[in-house]
């Protein structure tokens, strides 16, 4: 059957969130492989988480639940409240939801939340189901707010009834599916003390208890050493043998009293006391984490909250600035529409210069090729001229006689 393991205060709500939905925080004793042996993953949605499964009430979303439950106590100005949640364990044995169906994730998450929504239905509730126990059997862990909804008052109930109050309804779901349903044994009562609390007289046992339960209440209790030293101051001695631990006190009669941790109850003995303060550890050292974490995004929030402020009165300075810029928009429009008017007579004028400076260029072209042919044709002319002056000045050849020559016969001969 499904069992109430545990009700406790936590002071930090950010702390116990953070903690149970587990982002980016490892599973204990070996889950992953576990995951691994049986060929099971985790939602996509919740990769890297602890939790399986989330839920909520009243609207809360399990992965923003810190910053709705902070909003609810600033909305009723509940923020400076120790204890600001209740932390409830609801465990579910393997013969019934066994873990290694991943329906059953779910379905033992559905389970938290309709035992959160019957026990406090005026309050915020969001519920995280793990499988990372020793056994990795499915268990929940319910974080309520503890500022009721529609009163914006406290929640505040005794311990011993917020446990008998939740394990009556847990009995009653158990029925409904049909589950075994145990009488538990959290607390020990023998028909001694019974019958002495039903005539309201008192018991020793009872005494014993309530003390290691107001020891127990304070969250700064989280290691065996300074659980005894806090026992100690409520004259309570605690010795350790084995596997008990046993108590010893003087009674409200003065009579020294002494009692094993199982004749107590389930809650008292070693193994659950050790159990205890070792998630306590666990959750201070995520808590300080988140503490930082917290601090950091505090101080971002600040200089956001600087930087919209500073925008702010800028805009308000450029509010006040409004009027006189109109008015001086308004005077400046006719010298503006002035100069627009002389500067496209400037433009114009500029054209005209420029049209002008281009025809100049293009004459004194034309008039220096002009002026350069007029230069080569002289230039020829002269030349012709003076070949035809060197060939009029140029002396005639005379012709040339032919050459006569002369027969004269021999001396000796007549004819």
């Amino acid at each position: 059957m499904p069992t109430i393991a545990k009700i406790s205060s936590g002071a930090s709500a950010s702390s116990a969130l953070n903690y149970a939905l587990g982002k980016n925080k490892g599973m204990h004793n070996d889950t992953e492989r576990w995951l691994d042996d049986h060929d099971l993953k985790q939602p996509e949605a919740l990769q890297n988480c602890r939790a399986v499964a989330v839920g909520g009430t009243n609207g809360v979303m399990p992965e923003i639940a810190p910053e709705q439950f902070k909003l609810t106590r600033e909305a009723y100005n509940q923020t400076q409240q120790r204890n600001q949640v209740q932390r409830i364990v609801q465990s579910f044995s393997a013969d019934e939801l066994d873990p290694t169906t991943p329906g059953n994730w779910q379905r033992a998450n559905d389970l938290g939340v309709e035992l959160a929504e019957k026990l406090y239905p005026d309050y915020q509730t969001a519920v995280y189901t793990h499988i990372d126990g020793q056994n990795h059997v499915l268990h929940n862990h319910i974080i309520v707010n503890k500022v009721n909804l529609e009163t914006g008052h406290k929640l505040r109930e005794r311990p011993g009834e917020a446990v008998e109050r939740a394990r009556q309804i847990n009995d009653r779901l158990a029925e409904r599916e049909h589950w075994q349903v145990i009488t538990p044994v959290r607390e020990h009562q023998s028909k001694t003390e019974q019958d002495l609390t039903k005539k309201g007289q008192y018991s020793y046992m009872h005494d014993l208890r309530s003390r290691i339960d107001s020891v127990m209440a304070d969250t700064s209790v989280i290691d065996f050493k300074t659980f005894s030293e806090r026992l100690t101051k409520s004259k309570v001695n605690v010795s350790v043998r084995g596997q008990n631990v046993s108590y010893a006190f003087l009674d409200a009669n003065h009579k020294q009293r002494r009692a094993r941790g199982k004749r107590l109850g389930a809650d008292y003995d070693k193994e659950a006391i050790l159990s205890e303060l070792e998630r306590r550890t666990r959750e201070r050292t995520a808590q300080q984490l988140n503490r930082d974490d917290q601090s950091r995004a505090d101080s971002a929030l600040r200089e956001t909250e600087r930087t919209d402020t500073a925008l702010e009165q800028r805009e308000r300075q450029a509010q006040s600035r409004k009027p006189r810029i109109d008015q001086l928009r308004n005077a400046v429009k006719p010298i503006a529409d002035h100069l627009q008017h002389f500067t496209g007579a400037v433009r114009e004028f500029a054209g005209k210069v420029e049209q002008r400076v281009i025809d100049s260029k293009l004459y004194k072209d034309v008039a220096s090729r002009f002026k350069a042919d007029l230069a080569k044709q002289e230039q020829a002319r002269q030349n012709a001229i003076k070949q035809d002056l060197a060939k009029r000045m140029a002396p005639k050849k005379q012709p040339q006689q032919p050459q006569r020559s002369y027969y004269r016969e021999p001396e000796g001969r007549s004819r």
